[in-house]
């Protein structure tokens, strides 16, 4: 069996995290030596310890820090590693820049798509001109896909695996009691998972909540970490909205307040395959979600509500919209969580052992 390093920056909880944690218990349970490298632990460091997957801590050295370079190229001499994964833009660099070093197979993660380094633009082109000696590029959307199959000159050989999902767990989530929500009714939650960062449009949910008659008895619950922390509890006091929206910090298994929710919003302004959304598709929860290319690459108006970017009125008519016709919601949501039977965690190891296959094949030609 394969030797596989996985290099990521921390196992926090985010969408990549999640599924790298995933795809290595996976990996290990087929048998596989699987290390992962990481700068600082998370959520996901216990299930990876309990699966035989051995984590290496790195030192929380942040950017391309000449320390961490030496650390995983420490590493990759000691394990020996018969492919290199690396998975977001630190990693993909500094981990990167390790395994061509030492002349190891190295695979780059691309979890979301070109507008995500619009702000990066350094960090982006180093790790596009690094890419060009990678041995193959691993998207987990068709647009992410399309970013490197834009990038010239390039003959990186690019793939894409859809994120795993784990239905039955999810289906199967044990409904979270109700001390976590203040509103009366309960099924009137609204829930808003993920980073809190700029681009997953949150001002626009706590604009359009202010949009919403009180007549409605919603709780928003914003679940997750991230810069914007303190920037959006302002936001939400400033709105008078303390008693209609709570802030809450991450969890891994948050599947249990699906069970009773009216819906599950995700305004994000771009993304790759989305964890949040998928996992919500699995529970049979309405979504409501924006309108971009990668929410319409599996999803339209007879499975989700899709709202244009930046339209805080049109997001309160669709929370209203929901509440006012639940059938319809959760006739939508049936549709939907059909369409993502197929994406287990199995498949997508598959994938995976196919791809590192090719790449060391390719080498020993």
């Amino acid at each position: 069996m394969l030797k596989i390093l996985h290099l990521i920056p921390s196992l926090g909880g985010g969408g990549a995290e999640r599924q790298l944690a995933m795809l290595a218990a996976e990996q290990s349970g087929r048998g596989g030596s699987v290390h992962v490298g990481i700068r600082r632990g998370g959520v996901y460091e216990e299930s990876l310890d309990s699966s035989g997957v051995v984590v290496h801590l790195l030192g929380d050295h942040k950017g391309v820090n000449p320390l961490l370079l030496a650390r995983i190229n420490t590493l990759i001499k000691q394990i020996k590693p018969d492919v290199v994964h690396t998975w977001l833009p630190q990693m993909d660099i500094v981990g990167g820049i390790a395994a061509l070093w030492n002349s190891v197979p190295w695979i780059i993660s691309e979890r979301s798509s070109e507008l995500a380094f619009e702000c990066l633009k350094l960090q982006a082109w180093a790790r596009s001109y690094l890419a060009r000696y990678a041995n193959a590029v691993v998207a987990n959307s068709s647009n992410g896909a399309a970013y490197w199959r834009g990038m010239r000159p390039t003959d990186v050989r690019i793939f894409t695996v859809a994120n795993a999902v784990d239905v039955a767990v999810i289906r199967n989530a044990a409904s979270v009691s109700g001390n976590l929500s203040n509103s009366k009714n309960r099924e009137n939650d609204i829930l808003v998972v993920g980073r809190l960062s700029p681009e997953k449009g949150l001002e626009i949910v706590i604009q359009a909540v202010r949009l919403v008659p009180v007549k409605h008895d919603i709780r928003v619950l914003i679940i997750g970490e991230g810069p914007l922390r303190e920037e959006i509890e302002v936001r939400i006091r400033e709105a008078g909205l303390d008693d209609r929206i709570s802030l809450l910090p991450f969890r891994p298994a948050w599947w249990g307040l699906l069970k009773n929710a009216s819906a599950l919003i995700s305004m994000s302004r771009y993304e790759g395959h989305p964890n949040v959304v998928l996992e919500t598709m699995a529970a049979g929860c309405p979504l409501i979600v924006s309108d971009i290319p990668a929410h319409r690459e599996f999803l339209d108006e007879d499975s989700a509500i899709l709202v244009p970017l930046d339209a805080p009125a049109t997001l309160a008519e669709a929370i209203i919209s929901i509440l006012s016709d639940p059938v319809s919601a959760r006739q939508r949501a049936e549709r939907a969580s059909a369409c993502v039977a197929g994406l287990t965690i199995q498949s997508a190891a598959d994938a995976y052992e196919s791809v590192y296959e090719k790449v060391i094949s390719g080498m020993s030609q």
